[in-house]
């Protein structure tokens, strides 16, 4: 509902930018404030705009990694499309395969900035990313490929703590979902809601 808001006033604000720009071609005295104003608020209706459609699409992710893939909305069924295109699956594995390699490279190698995960707790589970990252490529179940995404993309997750125990506990569950093998070939479309 806000980003179909948001929308509906970049679509009023960008007509009001036409006006500014109209008005400033031909000389007018309010052309040039008017055109500055409206693009600043045009700017700033965008940048909203796409912050709530990354929010609609976290979510989304949030709820296929709870289980609920399965719901058909036109955003969970994107999500869920997206998660399982094959060459989704191997970004993700490599984004695993790539946090793993460069916490095991040497203090020396290591690139000037400093990972924003801790090295030496991604190097206690090194063999636990690389059977995650296996497990990705390999067909994983669904939720399991959400929720190897999350901890790869908030910030929040264990990947980016100190607690080696609570990385290697997310990593067992993630193990675990993407052992699962869901069908997913007969879910209904966006927005077509099964009969019973």
């Amino acid at each position: 509902m806000q980003l179909t808001r948001a929308a509906e006033r970049s679509v009023a604000v960008s007509l009001m930018l036409a006006i500014g720009a109209f008005a400033l071609i031909h000389d007018a005295s309010v052309g040039a404030p008017l055109t500055v104003a409206v693009a600043t608020v045009l700017a700033a209706l965008l940048v909203r705009a796409g912050a709530l459609a990354a929010m609609r699409r976290r979510r989304a992710v949030e709820l296929i990694a709870e289980g609920r893939g399965a719901l058909p909305l036109q955003v969970v069924v994107r999500e869920r499309q997206r998660l399982l295109d094959p060459v989704q699956r191997e970004r993700l594995a490599r984004s695993l395969d790539v946090i793993r390699t460069g916490a095991e490279r040497p203090p020396g190698d290591c690139h000037r900035i400093p990972p924003l995960y801790s090295v030496w707790v991604v190097r206690a589970v090194s063999s636990e990313l690389s059977r995650a990252a296996g497990l990705v490529r390999n067909d994983g179940g669904l939720c399991g490929l959400a929720r190897a995404e999350q901890l790869i993309t908030d910030g929040h997750s264990p990947l980016y703590g100190d607690d080696e125990v609570a990385l290697r506990q997310e990593l067992d569950r993630i193990h675990l979902l993407l052992a699962r093998r869901e069908e997913w070939g007969s879910l209904p479309i966006a927005g077509r809601v099964p009969r019973p």
